[in-house]
């Protein structure tokens, strides 16, 4: 770690420790003689993979966002080998990951996503998300027959809904480079001012309101019923379509966005789940599937329109 540090022109360093939290990649606070950072070891990405995010997270930087993007070496690189495995440094921007959503912070949350989706449409480099329709058509069918029927049910059924709407419409539904994973985690907040968007590893090309509507499920549900909490709803979408105007065929589309958003959440973490259930001290670390669940039966029952005061 010292000789590490010592490529980057950041000091010597004073200490160093391990993230909680994370399940994708493994991260460590480096703290040095000229500041705090964070060292991210990617551990489902192979190296040739990494230059795209990167090159997100420099774009939106440019655009005037506070992200972390990677910093380069004495050498000039900004991705390294550490562990065998491909890594970068960034800076560590002040704030705190909030324990939960506020209806204000809500609020700046949708006038920033669109900012974001804004500053991401000229973004010259499309990708297509790893756990986007292929990988969800696939992962439902090898995982259904480990659910209980109704589950097994739900996914599947919801999965055949979406294609069918998508083939019809995806034409005339924006798209463009979303976060992909933009949770209440994934940001900083120092009180009530946002300070950073972080964890851009799901980053892909994709339909904005697909993106809009992960916002919504993650910052104003209730994770315990999956039902949303209207308030904190109406003050993130207002503050959205404040920004940016959702044309007809996106409004059209809120409540399959929202719908398919909740499934791929949830499938993720059913894969996950099932992948671990073998290794406690693995299976500790997931997120529950459960919460996505009763997020997608919450949507099926009702979706609020997008233009409902």
């Amino acid at each position: 770690m010292r000789g590490l540090v010592a490529d980057y022109n950041l000091g010597e360093l004073v200490s160093f420790q391990g993230i909680s939290g994370g399940v994708e990649n493994t991260n460590y606070f480096l703290t040095t003689t000229t500041g705090k950072y964070v060292l991210t070891l990617f551990e489902e990405f192979e190296f040739d993979e990494v230059p795209y995010f990167l090159d997100v997270v420099s774009h939106l930087q440019e655009k005037g966002f506070n992200v972390p993007a990677a910093l380069f070496d004495q050498q000039g690189e900004r991705l390294r080998v550490v562990q065998d495995r491909p890594a970068i440094i960034v800076d560590c921007f002040p704030g705190d990951i909030m324990d939960g959503t506020t209806v204000e912070s809500c609020r700046i949350m949708g006038k920033v996503l669109a900012q974001l989706h804004t500053a991401g449409t000229d973004f010259p480099e499309q990708r297509d998300s790893h756990r986007g329709m292929d990988w969800w058509r696939s992962t439902s069918k090898a995982i259904a027959p480990e659910l209980e029927p109704e589950q097994a049910h739900l996914l599947l059924e919801q999965v055949s809904e979406f294609d069918d709407f998508i083939a019809q419409y995806d034409d005339q539904l924006a798209k463009g480079t979303v976060h992909g994973d933009l949770f209440f985690n994934n940001t900083l907040f120092e009180g009530e001012q946002l300070s950073a968007i972080i964890d851009f590893y799901n980053a892909c090309h994709s339909w904005l309101m697909y993106d809009f509507a992960i916002v919504v499920n993650d910052w104003c549900s209730d994770m315990t019923t999956g039902e949303l909490d209207m308030d904190k709803y109406h003050a993130l979408v207002n503050a959205y379509i404040h920004e940016r105007q959702p044309n007809a065929a996106e409004i059209m589309a809120w409540p399959h966005m929202l719908k398919i958003a909740a499934l791929r959440f949830w499938l993720s973490r059913l894969e996950a789940w099932h992948g671990a259930k073998d290794d406690p001290e693995r299976l500790a670390q997931q997120h529950d599937p459960k919460e996505f669940q009763r997020i997608l039966e919450a949507r099926v029952r009702h979706v609020p329109s997008l233009t409902e005061n």
